[in-house]
């Protein structure tokens, strides 16, 4: 015997959900509280780092502890390029 699920999909591609991104709450909160555009296209220059400046989206290299504290030190990527939060001394949205 075939599920309702089965047959409300047989007969064509299953639906895309249009779920939220579950990151968006998170990048919103931290965007916020230490001032920077995660999850945004931006260029960053940086200081004590092998790279100057880098352009790309800016993205959590990992997620700081709960409850977020402004004084912790965010750890950062852009690709696969990973530098800290202390270490941007400019950036702009691209």
């Amino acid at each position: 015997m075939e599920s309702q699920q089965d047959f409300l999909f047989a007969d064509g591609p299953t639906p895309e959900l249009h779920l939220p991104d579950p990151r968006s709450n998170l990048y919103a909160a931290i965007a916020a509280l230490w001032q920077i555009p995660v999850g945004q296209l931006i260029r960053v220059d940086l200081t004590g780092h092998q790279f100057s400046e880098l352009r790309g989206r800016l993205e959590l290299a990992r997620a700081p502890a709960v409850p977020f504290d402004r004084r912790e030190t965010l750890a950062l990527r852009i690709g696969d390029i990973e530098f800290t939060s202390r270490q941007i001394t400019a950036w702009s949205l691209a």
